[in-house]
């Protein structure tokens, strides 16, 4: 707030300083302007010009950094409803539910799934004309918004304590093995459906994976699956802070439990201010922001808009558990294979009988999958898709736009053109 205050009066000064300095020139003849040195001249100038750049360079608040995503649809004019799912291991999720406008009969339903450290806000970055749920809210479908275990939607269970560690031990497994099970058959039951459409992006797509081979009957409940920077093998990825410390997951990993550290990848409290101070003033700490983000994610600049910079990477923040980031750095170690966590040669011994992690057979997802991939993604690189396309046992189709980075599916300028028109041609109708 102090540091909000004074930028505030800054810009209140700087306002008044040029407005007076714009409006001199009548007085200078009487007080002696007329006779100002040119050096005083060019500092008069040049401060004006300084205060000018700063009023234009201040970005507009952005309220929605501060809502909850039913209370983000809610202000953009859209019906909202929360809805609890308890997994069979006790984890309590939170979906959001924007009902089909029109309310003749049932519709189809569409169930959009966040990736990692993110949760259902990711997919309202965007301002509502590029939104996807709301997008297909337009169109009459009943969309449903997934939040997995940890994040700050589903952090809660029915014995255990999120502030201790054995709330936190889950990987990319548990999530699903239960969460995704869970939501997909809360949801049909729910609207008395016998189908729906599953859409997911980068981890999203991977616990789709692990869902449809450790409950096989799910893949009959899958009308249609979209893939949108999906990961599986993580072999390639070129992220360059990733690949610095994927070899070093296993002591980190060590480290974080040594010092009781289960959890984490949340923004909340201290985060929130400290992106703020950050990126949500100017347009300069805005673009900032950008590049940081696409540092990480792929070198498309242009199509991600800085107004949005401070609630995006506050959206990448939303909480997870520390096994589940040490599975990339697992599977990048891996090679080109999709397999489960590594609890190491005893622990694999116990959960999978090899000394081993098990590797997950992807040709038995008979689901029909369509994937969209990005040539300019650091995260999900070209070549893991190559990989997973290879792999997967009902691939209907698949699209790779050459310029495109690992957001652009959600936050990118363009994505409604580009990426939505084509993903909702591919639905059953609503």
């Amino acid at each position: 707030m102090i540091l909000r205050w004074r930028i505030k009066c800054f810009y209140g000064f700087a306002l008044l300083v040029t407005a007076s300095l714009s409006g001199c020139s009548c007085t200078d003849k009487h007080y002696g302007g007329a006779n100002k040195s040119p050096a005083a001249r060019t500092a008069i100038k040049s401060w004006r010009r300084k205060a000018q750049e700063q009023l234009l360079n201040r970005l507009q608040p952005y309220p929605e950094n501060l809502l909850t995503p039913p209370q983000i649809i809610e202000k953009r004019g859209y019906p909202v409803e929360i809805h609890e799912v308890t997994t069979d291991d006790g984890y309590i999720l939170d979906l959001h539910r924007i009902p089909a406008k029109s309310s003749s009969g049932p519709k189809q339903v569409v169930f959009l799934q966040h990736g990692v450290a993110e949760s259902s806000a990711t997919w309202l970055v965007n301002p509502s004309s590029r939104s996807l749920p709301l997008l297909l809210a337009d169109q009459s479908y009943d969309v449903w918004l997934g939040n997995v275990r940890g994040n700050r939607y589903s952090r809660r269970h029915v014995t255990l304590n999120p502030k201790k560690a054995d709330f936190w031990k889950f990987s990319w497994d548990e999530i699903g093995n239960y969460d995704l099970p869970a939501i997909i058959n809360y949801i049909l039951k729910e609207t008395g459906q016998p189908k729906m459409s599953y859409i997911g992006h980068s981890l999203g797509c991977a616990t789709f994976f692990i869902a449809m081979l450790k409950h096989p009957e799910l893949n009959d409940k899958i009308d249609t699956m979209v893939a949108l920077a999906p990961v599986s093998s993580f072999a390639h990825f070129t992220s360059p802070i990733f690949r610095l410390l994927a070899p070093l997951g296993k002591t980190l990993e060590k480290f974080f439990r040594l010092i009781g550290t289960w959890g984490w990848l949340d923004g909340e409290g201290f985060g929130e201010i400290f992106f703020r101070a950050v990126c949500g003033y100017t347009y300069k700490q805005a673009k900032f922001c950008r590049d940081l983000i696409i540092f990480v994610t792929g070198p498309n600049p242009n199509n991600l808009d800085p107004a949005i910079a401070l609630l995006a990477i506050s959206n990448v923040f939303r909480g997870t558990s520390v096994p589940v980031i040490a599975q990339f750095a697992q599977n990048f170690q891996a090679g080109d294979v999709f397999q489960a966590y590594d609890y190491g040669k005893i622990g694999n011994e116990k959960r999978y009988g090899s000394k081993k992690p098990m590797e997950y057979n992807l040709k038995k997802v008979t689901a029909p999958v369509y994937v969209f991939s990005a040539g300019k993604d650091r995260i999900v690189s070209p070549l893991d898709v190559d990989w997973l396309e290879t792999q997967l046992g009902n691939l209907k189709g698949s699209i790779r736009i050459p310029y495109y980075d690992h957001i652009d599916f959600i936050w990118g300028t363009d994505v409604k053109e580009i990426v939505y028109d084509q993903v909702m041609a591919l639905l059953p109708p609503p």
